[in-house]
């Protein structure tokens, strides 16, 4: 057996020789206990740690149920490290252990058959434990233990982290491993995190692959964390009260759920500027922090995209990717009643022309309701659904088997960390460094040849395994990490007619402002009135009343003050929070700040019939507060895109592709924004994802080179093979083999291209003959001949530069 390395993690389950039971944490009774053997208990895996030196080793198992802060076992060398050697190591299911009352009750004592005596000192937070009696009843071979090699368990994880271990349905749809996914590589793509950027770009390609057929893609999405939520967190149970002072919960789970960063934030040396704190972090879990985010979706201003983005990527959201995000997002907008419409208006026609405003309805991703008769409205959006479709969806090992196979073209690892990029000499990326919970940071999973990273791990952890990767990201204007500065006001008020309340109900409104009519740099402004809401609820004298919150997002450079290092290969962030604008520059925006405040409550008061309570002051002085940090989890930029029309320092190209030397890797995630904008950046991230995801794999088939103006030619992005058949009005002549061809069905592979030459001018009809389905998948793998339908789709075609796209 070759020696141990000096530091390790193995996972065991504990034994008894026979084989009739295992070492069993139970919780209640805070013990160990010899339970019949259950592979899916997580109570009898455990996680051995250990350190071998000179002369002394030792070993801590930490017990799957309850995680690296519970109940542990302890276990250090009496004589010499060679029995600790064998524990440690890969040990073999014969290497049998003695389990010994003796002494002390606190302690037990280890014998391996052959040599040496273990001490284990067994305790929880400095607190004595012993073994269960019932551990050593029995006949003496039950004393004697196996430490049997087991996989790893998915881990507990303590308070602000996904925690639970997998469920029976996690592991049904995602037992992908490490050892499988290198298995089925390498691969075209390798996607780095669920979220909005990476969980997009997950759908958007898995949708391509089904049209492209044997030209699909092989995909890999990693992600650090596990299954927690089946959908967004508003689509599930929430905690009881909502709307009663506790917003719509989504905080909440965020607040349970997310991780904490590395992070100091000094305070800004403006007095003006309040204390600096945090309150943002990642969410590693399938779907990032899609599960939990406030569904807010604006479009960040055209004058916004003008000013900061590079042109290309400005014109292409306005023209196209806005709205296949919106539709994405299912956009929906609230029912407008008569009294919602009058305050609307009222509100536009009542405000200065100087601030521009244009109130309406705030944009949401959530589909509230749906037309069709059971056809169940999707709510919230967040990208697990798609990415939890596609896993259930997952084909059967065959006809008679409960057992699921991967897709052909498209796994999902999960509870996995990515930790660095790997790449070869000439800089080119080709593969993932990647580790579990426990396991050795060495395991590579292979890209192909021509094969692509996409980072979307989050601000802070991009960078970072960026620069684990050993890329130099000191010159790319990487780290400035900027989150929103958010003003706002919260205002109670009363109904003079208190019926009024259940007719007008809660609206969310927002509108831009023009910040400065000299420089027309625009600010968002989101109203909620007596609506659940993530902005903050300010005191109230009445905790039933209703309110009226007022928040303002301002455009921002990126913060050049703020860092993110690397310390022990873990990344450290450096946040400061600074004036973004200087006086008397904040004074004026800060006045028409109030000034829209003000106009709004005014208008409010007359078409609601309202009483605001609480229109003074606040207790600072100060007409708005600053939400905190964190407040809304926008951190972004320290991976940005290059400026408009500017030669600023950028660790992207446009077409987010990193631009520091290296090739075959591209960065989708709120890291790549040049600016902090004015707008919720959710919808502009899923534009990007999208667009990066059209031009990896394109959609579009290029027109043949000997297309002309007469050809017609069909695209079939169906998925499957189809047969066609194309009319001849034009009188096209054809003779010999053109003829005989033409006369027939012509078979089209899915992702195929089939063209013949018409008239130009005059329409043909396309005869469609999809498969029939009377064989399954398997048999026309095994060789069977495909069967078609006899009724056809009927199209019709005009021979030129457009496909007829069947799909």
């Amino acid at each position: 057996m070759p020696p141990a390395p000096a530091v390790g993690e193995r996972y065991y389950r504990i034994k008894t020789a026979d084989g009739s039971a295992c070492l069993t944490l139970d919780l209640e009774n805070n013990s160990v206990v010899a339970k019949t053997i259950d592979t899916n208990d997580v109570a009898q895996t455990w996680k051995v740690k250990y350190t071998l030196g000179d002369d002394v080793g030792c070993f801590t198992a930490a017990n799957g149920a309850n995680g690296a802060n519970g109940l542990k076992l302890r276990l250090k060398l009496r004589d010499n490290a060679t029995s600790a050697t064998l524990i440690c190591a890969d040990a073999k299911p014969t290497s049998f252990w003695t389990i010994i009352r003796q002494g002390n009750p606190d302690f037990v004592f280890i014998t391996h058959e052959i040599t040496s005596t273990l001490d284990l000192n067994y305790t929880t937070l400095g607190e004595p434990v012993t073994f269960s009696t019932r551990v050593a009843v029995g006949s003496p071979e039950s004393h004697r233990y196996v430490f049997e090699p087991c996989p790893e368990p998915p881990q507990r994880r303590g308070r602000g982290r996904a925690r639970g271990a997998a469920s029976e349905f996690e592991r049904t749809f995602f037992n992908l491993d490490i050892q499988g996914a290198k298995d089925h590589g390498p691969y075209d793509y390798i996607i780095v995190g669920t979220g909005i950027g990476g969980g997009v770009i997950a759908r958007d390609l898995y949708e391509t692959n089904s049209k492209l057929g044997s030209a699909a893609k092989n995909i890999l999405v990693i992600e650090k964390g596990g299954l927690v939520f089946h959908s967004h967190c508003l689509n599930t149970s929430r905690p009881e009260g909502l709307g009663n002072n506790r917003g719509q919960q989504n905080d909440t789970f965020f607040a349970l759920f997310k991780d904490e960063y590395d992070i100091t934030h000094p305070n800004s040396t403006d007095p003006s500027v309040p204390p600096s704190t945090w309150k943002g972090g990642p969410m590693h879990c399938v779907g990032g922090r899609s599960a939990a985010w406030g569904l807010f979706s604006p479009r960040v201003h055209d004058d916004t995209l003008r000013k900061w983005f590079p042109a290309s990527v400005a014109k292409d959201l306005k023209e196209t990717y806005f709205v296949e995000a919106e539709k994405l997002f299912n956009l929906s907008l609230p029912k407008t009643k008569i009294v919602h419409q009058h305050l609307i208006e009222r509100l536009n026609i009542d405000a200065r022309n100087a601030f521009k405003v244009n109130w309406q309805w705030g944009r949401i991703a959530s589909e509230f309701r749906d037309e069709n008769n059971f056809d169940f409205a999707e709510g919230a959006y967040s990208t697990i659904d798609k990415l939890l479709e596609i896993m259930m969806s997952k084909p059967y090992v065959s006809a008679d088997s409960d057992e699921r196979k991967e897709h052909t073209n498209f796994k999902m690892l999960i509870r996995t960390e990515v930790r660095k990029i790997q790449f070869n000499d000439a800089n080119k990326a080709t593969g993932v460094f990647v580790k579990t919970e426990g396991s050795a940071e060495d395991d590579v999973i292979p890209l192909k040849p021509d094969g692509k990273v996409i980072l979307a791990a989050g601000s802070v952890a991009s960078p970072a395994i960026l620069m684990r990767s050993g890329v130099d990201l000191s010159q790319a204007g990487a780290g400035m990490i900027t989150d929103h500065d958010i003003l706002y006001r919260a205002l109670s008020f009363r109904y003079l007619k208190p019926e009024d309340r259940a007719e007008v109900g809660s609206m969310k409104l927002q509108t831009y402002f023009d910040m400065d009519d000299r420089a027309h740099q625009w600010g968002l402004a989101n109203m909620s009135i007596d609506a659940s809401s993530f902005l903050p609820r300010a005191n109230s004298v009445d905790k039933n009343l209703p309110q009226m919150i007022m928040s303002f997002i301002l455009p921002c450079p990126l913060e050049r003050k703020c860092t993110i290092t690397m310390s022990n290969e873990e990344p450290k962030v450096n946040m400061v929070r600074t004036e973004a604008y200087e006086r008397p520059d904040r004074d004026r925006y800060l006045e028409r700040m109030k000034a829209v405040t003000e106009s709004a409550v005014g208008v409010i008061e007359e078409s609601l019939g309202v009483e605001f309570v609480d229109r003074n002051g606040l207790r600072n002085g100060e007409y708005l507060s600053y939400l905190e940090l964190g407040g809304v989890a926008h951190e972004l930029g320290s991976l940005p895109m290059p400026g408009s029309g500017s030669n600023s320092r950028h660790a992207i190209d446009e077409n987010l592709k990193l631009s520091t030397g290296q090739d075959g890797v591209y960065v989708c995630d709120l890291s790549i924004f040049p600016m902090s904008p004015e707008a919720n950046p959710t919808l502009t991230l899923a534009g990007l994802a999208i667009r990066l995801s059209r031009q990896l794999v394109p959609r579009t088939m290029d027109r043949p080179l000997s297309a002309t103006d007469n050809t017609v030619w069909i695209l079939n992005q169906s998925g499957e093979a189809v047969q066609v058949w194309v009319s001849n009005y034009g009188n096209v002549t054809r003779t010999g083999e053109q003829l005989e061809r033409e006369l027939r069905r012509t078979f089209v592979p899915a992702g195929q291209c089939h063209s013949v030459e018409r008239r130009n001018g005059i329409d043909e009809a396309v005869f469609v003959f999809r498969w029939d389905r009377l064989l399954t998948f398997e048999e026309v793998d095994n060789g069977a001949e495909m069967t078609f339908s006899k009724e056809p789709e009927l199209f019709v075609v005009h021979p030129g530069l457009q496909p007829l796209v069947i799909s």
